[in-house]
């Protein structure tokens, strides 16, 4: 007896093709979950496009209504609740305007020093 039984029954698989096992189980893997050229084509243009006009919507979105407007100077017991309550257009909402003050004068926390001028934002309307 030339072969061991367990060479003899996967003989054909193997000597015939000249292949090691991994290489055999690679293809057949590969045969079963082999997607359609044409359908990651479309799905890598797809996602290029998203990115695209997420890229251009970012840029144009914003601050297009925000226009720069007078300035103020803070004096003593000023806050930004009050600046925006006196300076605010009427239908807007305080805080809108509390944070759009914030954003043009660059400012992080709601702290304002007694002397500091503020630009106060315009809207168009």
């Amino acid at each position: 007896m030339r072969y061991s039984t367990y060479k003899s029954i996967y003989e054909s698989v193997y000597t015939k093709t000249s292949k090691s096992r991994t290489m055999y189980v690679k293809e057949q893997f590969l045969q079963r979950v082999k997607t359609p050229t044409w359908l990651m084509k479309i799905v890598t243009i797809t996602l290029i496009i998203i990115i695209g006009c997420s890229a251009v919507f970012t840029a144009f979105a914003g601050d297009e209504r925000l226009l720069s407007g007078d300035q103020i100077v803070v004096s003593q017991g000023d806050t930004l609740w009050g600046i925006s309550l006196a300076h605010k257009p009427q239908q807007m909402d305080t805080r809108v305007y509390v944070e759009a003050i914030k954003k043009v004068n660059k400012i992080e926390h709601n702290a304002i020093q007694i002397g500091q001028v503020l630009v106060l934002p315009g809207f168009d309307q």
